[in-house]
């Protein structure tokens, strides 16, 4: 799974729009095919043009749920808070995957999110971890209920994730996202399984 894909898998899985979630999914042009040069071989443009179709669908299918696909975070989290009348909306600042928020919980989840690509999967992990570690730093969720979260798709990001299981201590759980949502496995953290109050997130 690209990494557009496995945003949507997670969004449709743990913060749907059915049960409430409101959501910003940042997918930069790298993610569907459309930065660097062009490919040198046969088969890294057939990796090319089949990133950019599976990313492009994956887009779509975000929006047609309701997501707000790129743009200003800013403006989106203004406009969220005066559609619900409140006087705040969380400060989180940073370029984010996802940012997904529950007005009736009062629930925030950020999440970084890593798929499929030709980087090294101990470079992406450890991206990954460094901008959520910063998140939990920077984010202000002022009367939210702040969760932090990484999600992952594929063996070897998994495999390196699973070292990571100290962010555990500051908050942070970790995921790995399969085809099938039976077979996702949760790395460490409660997050995704339940709210403080002992709730079920989704």
């Amino acid at each position: 799974m690209y990494q557009p894909e496995v945003k949507l898998a997670f969004v449709k899985r743990y913060c749907n729009p059915a049960s409430g979630w409101r959501f910003f999914v940042d997918i930069d042009p790298a993610e569907v095919g459309k930065a660097g040069g062009w490919p040198k071989t046969e088969k890294a443009w057939l990796r090319k043009k089949q990133m950019q179709d599976r990313g492009q669908r994956a887009i779509e299918a975000l929006e047609k749920l309701g997501a707000k696909v790129g743009g200003s975070r800013a403006k989106w989290l203004s406009a969220l808070a005066d559609e619900l009348g409140v006087s705040e909306s969380p400060t989180i600042p940073g370029d984010r995957d996802i940012i997904a928020i529950n007005p009736s919980l009062r629930r925030l989840l950020v999440a970084e999110v890593e798929g499929a690509s030709t980087g090294q999967p101990e470079q992406k992990i450890y991206k990954a971890v460094g901008q959520i570690v910063v998140a939990v730093g920077a984010v202000d969720p002022k009367a939210f209920d702040a969760s932090f979260i990484i999600a992952v798709h594929g063996e070897q990001l998994k495999n390196h994730l699973q070292k990571a299981k100290p962010l555990e201590c500051i908050g942070v759980s970790a995921v790995c996202i399969e085809k099938d949502q039976s077979q996702d496995v949760l790395l460490f953290g409660s997050a995704l399984n339940q709210r403080r109050d002992g709730a079920q997130i989704r």
